[in-house]
């Protein structure tokens, strides 16, 4: 018997909440450390911003991925499935990505832009390092092509295997040995370095989000006796997973394993928490409250924080070694971060989705 994989419609899920609230706490975090040290020299700042981005991989994967698997499981024509998941993903994700490429315009205009003409078609980081312009994009550009890519191809694979979960998981098979394979390949034949040469390359990491897409399958297949093991698993692989990113940068830039599989044990430690807690944990109401805002406000939190860092340092000019002017700064920094996000989510986000969940209930 299957059981339930993702919350019904206009339900959350206090689990798959708490750790997109847990993601972008990481990443605010790696990236508000920045007040106190440098981050070329920061084990603390590698370690949360490659686990919150990942954790927002598998949990994307989970989620929309989810999302794309019952629909693939319904009787609608390609025609109408494609355009109701692609219309849907993009009116989530497209009006706040390029109001925040205007803002970044804006800010970057003085210092020099590169070539716009990438980021509006998410291939500033297709098959080369990001330029430093607007680089927090550089994660949304691998989800926006996956979301892009990965249907086609489950398409390709019905055509010969038949709609089946067979041909699902073959094509997302394919998708994760494809990107497996060209981030070994690229380590192998140019020796690039772990953090610009491959974490942030779109064509070496649609496997993350794939390994959410198999999280999502596999949970209606494991057994409810099976979460203690899953649990422990979990965990195990993620305290390991975290000993090597501590590591320090040049190691990891040197390491085979680091800049190939290091990745998918992450992503495997986060996929199997994601099944142990889903449709079981329970937060407190309080806790609840707060968890909920900060998933909700977590695609803003992510666009917005660079921003805030970039004007504070434009303001104060500070140096890490300062103390008291840094946990200031950093204190501010987490304030104007909530409070932007928290109005960008519901006067910007929140009317938007609106019109798109009235527009496909009206239309399906």
């Amino acid at each position: 018997m299957k059981e339930n994989r993702s919350p019904p419609p206009g339900n959350r899920d206090g689990w798959l909440d708490l750790l997109r609230a847990l993601a972008v706490s990481l990443v605010l975090a790696s990236h508000g450390s920045w007040f106190f040290e440098r981050p070329e020299e920061s084990a603390f700042a590698n370690v949360t911003a490659t686990l919150g981005v990942e954790i927002f991989f598998v949990l994307s994967g989970f989620l929309v991925g989810g999302i794309l698997f019952k629909q693939f499981e319904s009787e609608a024509s390609w025609q109408s499935l494609l355009s109701n998941f692609w219309a849907r993903r993009w009116i989530r994700t497209l009006p706040s990505y390029y109001l925040f490429l205007g803002l970044n315009i804006l800010i970057y205009q003085p210092s020099g832009l590169p070539s716009l003409g990438p980021y509006f078609a998410f291939l500033q980081n297709f098959a080369h390092p990001i330029p430093a312009f607007f680089p927090e994009s550089w994660s949304l550009a691998i989800e926006e092509l996956f979301y892009l890519f990965f249907p086609l191809v489950v398409m390709a694979f019905s055509k010969t295997q038949g709609r089946s979960t067979r041909a699902f998981i073959l094509a997302g098979a394919f998708v994760f040995l494809l990107s497996l394979a060209a981030r070994i390949g690229a380590v192998v034949l140019f020796e690039p370095t772990l953090e610009t040469g491959i974490r942030k390359i779109a064509i070496f990491r649609l496997d993350a989000i794939m390994t959410g897409v198999f999280a999502y399958i596999a949970a209606g297949w494991i057994g409810a006796r099976y979460r203690p093991a899953l649990l422990m698993a979990g965990l195990a692989l993620l305290a390991v997973s975290i000993a090597v990113l501590a590591r320090p940068q040049p190691e990891l830039d040197h390491s085979f394993f680091a800049r190939t599989l290091l990745f998918n044990v992450v992503q495997l430690s986060i996929a199997l928490l994601i099944i142990w807690g889903v449709g079981r944990i329970n937060l407190p109401s309080v806790t609840a409250t707060s968890v909920t805002a900060l998933s909700k406000w977590s695609y803003s939190l992510y666009l917005v924080n660079i921003p805030v860092i970039i004007v504070i340092h434009s303001i104060w000019k500070l140096e890490p070694d300062v103390a008291a002017a840094t946990v200031m700064s950093a204190v501010i920094y987490a304030g104007i971060c909530l409070l932007f996000a928290a109005a960008l989510y519901h006067y910007f986000e929140r009317p938007i989705l609106n019109w798109r969940d009235q527009r496909t209930l009206a239309t399906s």
